[in-house]
């Protein structure tokens, strides 16, 4: 009689050859490079990688600039649209080491100078804070509001979430002045800010390649690939308030919600022997969701034309991104309407804000009666 054990150690052994012959002769069939390749010096290497770094971070803040100075008349001028979604702002966006990931602070500290204080990164265009004469580049050592005193890293902290009032902000900056080629003289100010209200809603520059634009109800979010695609700042400016309408619209939890309805409905249908597959749930994800999509542009001119921003041809957008996706000019199934229809409705729709405004009226969409 055979050991069960010893039968069960054979195979493995086997097993184990037949798989090292095979990586053998795997590794030995597979084409490989036929020149000597010349390799760089790893201390080459690693200087060039904080170089790279230094360039990534930089552009990646100015197109962050750039994407702030855009969406802040929006969420200014039409804080009527945005019901209990209200904070006060100063326009100021700061960093520090700590803000940034570990893998990049050699290079934040070596090419951009950004340490553990508070450096004002940028301000906001026509904010309390540019108007109060803040720059890039300052040091921000101390923010007192009327019950608060911030430091450090609680400074970037309530700043980044509007824990403002009405009431006089005062900031405290340390500013380097070039006196010769290689000295400095630091100079200290006393600023006084009256913040502003604002639209609560945050602005994130999403480091991705598509074209694309969306919005989760708390924040808008813009792809890399779309800021860099899109070369006229009233477009991208638009694509943002359709993002901002979504949000002030509710249009997110309205989707949440009509899946959760959908799914009610499967599961009572499983309870009744019925497999619906949670296709009740998916249609109740997609309902009305061209609708929300046409109610976004439709918003999104109103918001336009109440922050004084021009959107004459603006429709000629749906033309530059057909010319990229010919087929959104005719896919009906889609959870957009085409490019072509969302073309002809914004036509309609600055016909309709015309008329308002030569006629002297209200800038506010058209809304359905109540029952």
């Amino acid at each position: 009689m055979v050991n069960a054990n010893f039968k069960l150690q054979v195979n493995n052994s086997l097993l184990k050859i037949i798989i090292a012959l095979s990586l053998a002769v795997f590794l030995s069939s597979c084409g490989s490079p036929t020149t000597v390749i010349t390799r760089g010096d790893t201390s080459v290497i690693d200087k060039e990688r904080i170089i790279m770094q230094g360039i990534a971070l930089d552009t990646y803040y100015k197109r962050f600039e750039k994407l702030n100075n855009l969406t802040y008349p929006l969420l200014t001028k039409s804080i009527e649209f945005c019901g209990n979604r209200i904070k006060y702002d100063i326009g100021l966006k700061t960093i520090s080491l700590n803000q940034i990931d570990k893998r990049f602070r050699k290079a934040a500290k070596q090419k951009l100078l950004i340490t553990e204080s508070q450096k004002v990164l940028f301000t906001i265009d026509d904010s309390p804070s540019a108007k109060a004469g803040i720059k890039s580049g300052d040091i921000i050592s101390e923010v007192s509001t009327v019950n608060e005193q911030w430091k450090n890293d609680d400074i970037f902290i309530n700043n980044e979430k509007k824990n403002y009032s009405k009431e006089i902000v005062k900031i405290s900056v340390i500013r380097k002045n070039e006196t010769t080629e290689n000295d400095q003289e630091l100079e200290l100010l006393e600023l006084e800010i009256i913040p502003n209200k604002i639209c609560n809603y945050g602005v994130v520059l999403s480091q991705n390649d598509s074209l694309n634009a969306y919005a989760d109800g708390n924040n808008l979010y813009l792809t890399t690939g779309m800021l860099r695609f899109v070369d006229e700042d009233r477009e991208l400016q638009f694509i943002l308030a359709h993002e901002l309408a979504h949000n002030i619209e509710g249009h997110i939890d309205k989707k949440v919600n009509n899946s959760i309805l959908g799914t009610i409905i499967d599961i009572a249908a499983a309870g009744a022997g019925i497999d619906t597959r949670g296709s009740f749930g998916a249609m109740g994800a997609q309902m009305y969701s061209q609708d929300f999509e046409r109610e976004a542009d439709y918003v999104g001119l109103y918001i336009l034309a109440k922050s004084n921003i021009d959107s004459s041809n603006i429709e000629n957008f749906w033309r530059k991104l057909a010319a990229e996706n010919p087929s959104s000019t005719i896919n009906y199934n889609s959870t957009h309407p085409t490019s072509s229809e969302r073309w002809a409705n914004i036509r309609a729709t600055q016909k309709e804000i015309q008329y308002k405004i030569n006629n002297n009226l209200e800038l506010l969409p058209e809304r359905k009666e109540k029952d």
